[in-house]
């Protein structure tokens, strides 16, 4: 005897996605939350050097033997003395002025434009490495002592940074000069007027 096959239809099977979309969402929202991003190489981490509302009378600079070290917005760090008769020994001129660009892997404002922002630099520059760098700030610190005659004679260094300078470039400078014994040094803001009135 044959068998009557039946026709019969298949209930479609159904799956309720409300419970999945939550928990999807939820973890979506987990992760975002707690994932770090890394910056971008390009980025750099700048420092605005705030200004001061108090000067002390006390710490005021010296009129002589003051070795200024100026931070520009593009990275070059400028070393010049007061001292004529140091900066001629050190650099071969007496109007030289070192420039030191920490980032090895481009090259200074002016070594590519030959100016600084709009301004041209009249006087003659001398690259430094890192190296050089260092070594000038030990040769002008020797350099004013045998000049001076006072063995322990030391420029008050004084650091001039752009608000645009980037922290890498004043962390670099603060370490050069740790290692070669400059651990004093003062830093130049702006004095803003106090506009408290009794």
């Amino acid at each position: 005897m044959a068998k009557k096959v039946r026709n019969i239809k298949k209930a479609s099977i159904h799956i309720d996605m409300t419970p999945l979309v939550d928990v999807i969402m939820l973890l979506l929202t987990f992760f975002m939350l707690t994932a770090t991003f890394k910056a971008a190489e390009s980025e750099a981490v700048e420092v605005s050097l705030p200004q001061s509302i108090y000067s002390d009378p006390d710490n005021k600079m010296r009129e002589t033997d003051v070795m200024t070290l100026t931070l520009t917005p593009k990275g070059d760090v400028f070393v010049d003395v007061d001292n004529y008769k140091v900066r001629q020994k050190v650099f071969g001129e007496e109007f030289a002025i070192g420039v030191y660009h920490p980032d090895s892997t481009s090259k200074s404002e002016i070594e590519t434009t030959g100016s600084i922002g709009s301004k041209e630099l009249k006087r003659k520059a001398v690259m430094l490495n890192r190296q050089q760098f260092e070594k000038v700030l030990v040769d002008l610190k020797s350099a004013l002592r045998s000049s001076s005659g006072n063995p322990k004679a030391e420029f008050q260094v004084v650091i001039k940074g752009d608000k645009e300078s980037n922290y890498g470039t004043v962390e670099d400078l603060m370490e050069s000069l740790h290692e070669t014994q400059n651990k004093v040094f003062s830093l130049v803001t702006i004095i803003k007027a106090d506009t408290k009135k009794e």
